[in-house]
């Protein structure tokens, strides 16, 4: 019986699990824009403490030079787009394999709304009892307005999911005449509530603007964003924001891309100059596409994508939560959170922001395994479903890795499931039933071709040697099967 070898890193498992074809740059966009949009949150968000009452407050009231920033910081449109890509690529390979509708929308909403309902269920408990335990009612009432503000995005963007086989139907047809009538009833919404007072039909655009979105995501699973040269990316750029410039100077709109009190908001509901934005965040990241994809190919960035990846719904949900704690923990001390643009509140920035990311982490730590789901009890040995499976070309497995983003590369990797790369690039032991002889293991698992009764059990193990018997290789057990994750987005 050989030693046991050193365990395999998980930026390792990663690497070995990411299947060839997979387009890293997407799931990049995805948590980078995610993150943004956290760290913009805890930025903004802040409270007001006047005679012992407590009032939420956005710290660009304070600060209007940041106003501007919006413009590259808001940036849920990227998301929308990472979504719209992740919809179609997902629909497309469902379609080839004869599934319909029904396994499309199961497959692409259980992870999104297994988290959800937990975080639901917590607050919907918590701030009763909260308020039960003495908590003023003032308190109470802004924390749940606070928290309740992912709830109503994650709406919107669950619409968008279901809509989006139709919209890739219609995309099909004629991309540029589905580009122009989103476009066109964005404009006619915005006259209808800006120009005749109809505010109540503006939310019309809460539908059509992210659908819009969920479209250039489509147009870049077909590669037509990265068939446009840099010259185009950069006149679509500077044409976005000559148009920005325009509609917010001459025109009805704002400056900042997010809802300010007081004043009409772009954002809830979405006007015309958050469509236009996301053609000029668009063809920024497309910019970027080539740099950043070439530092994906790096392990270590790779991995780290991947691994916030599996959480983006959890660090979602529940980063204002963090928030919340953490003005909860500052009013328990008697401290008094600094005014929004002091030179105090600029000075503890950092310091505020790296906190929240710790607490923020441990909360995700904890509650990944609800976003990523378990593994269930018995079962076969049998090689990971998705763009886990490098061994098999695409052209043989019918579909390719990068369609199939029902699955993400970490979620086995945070499992502990392994599949035969894996096993090919370091496996020494594989658990095996006493019905399995080691070359008859050892030939179906390199093959990508568990056989049936290789079932798995804890009453011994199988030696798999590997090619080089003189240098030790990491250990690999097959964990018991699970389905496999839906990737967010």
């Amino acid at each position: 019986m050989p030693a046991n070898p050193p365990p395999i890193s998980f930026v390792q498992r990663v690497s070995a699990a990411t299947a060839p074809d997979r387009d890293r740059f997407i799931d990049a966009v995805r948590a980078g824009s995610l993150l943004i949009v956290v760290l913009g949150h805890w930025l903004m968000a802040t409270v007001v403490v006047q005679d012992d009452h407590i009032a939420g407050a956005n710290a660009l009231t304070s600060i209007p030079a940041l106003q501007l920033a919006t413009w590259l910081f808001q940036v849920m449109a990227l998301f929308f787009i990472a979504g719209g890509f992740s919809n179609i690529t997902v629909w497309r390979s469902l379609r080839r394999r004869g599934a319909g509708y029904s396994e499309y929308l199961q497959g692409r909403l259980v992870r999104l709304l297994r988290p959800t309902l937990v975080f639901v269920v917590f607050w919907h408990l918590a701030l009763p009892a909260a308020a039960t335990l003495g908590m003023s009612q003032d308190r109470v009432d802004v924390i749940g307005l606070l928290l309740g503000q992912p709830l109503w995005f994650l709406g919107i963007y669950v619409a968008a999911t279901a809509l989006a086989p139709a919209m890739a139907s219609w995309h099909a047809v004629s991309p540029r005449i589905a580009l122009t009538t989103l476009v066109t009833g964005t404009a006619v919404v915005d006259w209808a509530r800006l120009g005749l007072g109809m505010e109540s039909v503006g939310y019309l655009n809460l539908a059509i603007v992210w659908l819009f979105a969920q479209q250039l995501g489509f147009l870049y699973a077909d590669g037509s964003l990265t068939r446009l040269s840099r010259a185009a990316l950069w006149a679509t750029l500077s044409g976005a924001f000559a148009v920005l410039v325009g509609l917010t100077t001459w025109g009805p709109y704002p400056v900042s891309m997010v809802g300010m009190p007081g004043e009409m908001s772009n954002m809830t509901p979405p006007t015309l100059c958050l469509l236009v934005l996301a053609i000029a965040q668009m063809a920024m990241a497309m910019l970027a596409r080539d740099r950043v994809s070439q530092w994906l190919e790096r392990p270590v960035p790779w991995a780290a994508v991947v691994r916030f990846g599996s959480i983006t719904m959890t660090v979602y949900l529940w980063h204002l939560s963090v928030l919340v704690l953490a003005f909860l923990a500052l009013f328990g001390l008697g401290i008094d959170p600094p005014v929004a643009g002091s030179g105090l509140w600029w000075l503890t920035r950092p310091l505020w922001l790296l906190g929240l990311l710790l607490v923020l982490f441990v909360i995700a730590t904890l509650l990944a395994p609800l976003e990523r789901g378990r593994t269930t009890t018995g079962g076969h040995c049998r090689p990971a479903i998705g763009p886990a499976r490098q061994a098999v070309p695409p052209a043989r497995q019918g579909i390719s890795a990068a369609d199939d983003d029902n699955h993400h590369p970490g979620d086995d990797c945070l499992r502990g499931r392994s599949h035969p790369d894996l096993l090919r690039a370091a496996g020494v032991f594989c658990e095996r039933s006493p019905a399995c002889t080691s070359r008859q293991h050892h030939v179906a698992l390199r093959a990508g071709r568990p056989r049936p009764e290789h079932r798995l059990g804890a009453r011994g193990t199988c030696p798999v040697q590997p090619r080089d018997a003189a240098v030790p290789k990491p250990t690999v057990t097959l964990s018991r099967r699970g389905s496999p994750g839906d990737q967010p987005g």
